[in-house]
């Protein structure tokens, strides 16, 4: 009996398994970045990587790059963050807000044009600035 008990148990958790195992989707992206409170004040355009996994019902998005372009967004809520999942037919995208502070981060994909945008709100000199951004990515060959 306790070697049924452990096939059956094995074959209930096994597909579970494989669900929380998310693959990461990963797009190559030239991407703009512009702080509208200090007089639209342009960053210098960079080539970003943005990272996408779909883990049940959350969305996670990893942008890599250089430091003003780096940001992580998840649908995901936590005692910390409010995430929202922001995707729908005609796009990808999450939000999520820091319930301590109110900033917010967000990322949006078209999926017809494959372009980006989102914003991150930081801290500059004392002071809440949110950092706009935009760019057209690539799907891997």
């Amino acid at each position: 009996m306790p070697c049924l008990r452990s096939a059956l148990l094995l074959l209930l958790i096994g597909p579970l398994a494989l669900l929380a195992q998310a693959q990461t989707f990963k797009l190559e992206c030239e991407a703009e970045g512009v702080i509208a409170q200090l007089d639209n004040k342009k960053l210098p355009p960079a080539k970003i990587s943005i990272e996408i996994q779909n883990i049940g019902w959350h969305m996670y998005f990893n942008v890599v790059g250089p430091p003003d372009y780096q940001m992580r967004v998840s649908s995901l809520i936590t005692e910390q963050y409010q995430g929202t999942n922001l995707s729908n037919a005609s796009r990808l995208g999450a939000n999520k807000k820091n319930k301590s502070n109110g900033h917010e981060t967000q990322v949006v994909i078209d999926r017809a044009t494959v372009s980006y945008s989102g914003y991150n709100d930081v801290d500059q000199r004392g002071k809440l600035v949110r950092i706009l951004y935009e760019g057209k990515c690539k799907l891997p060959a």
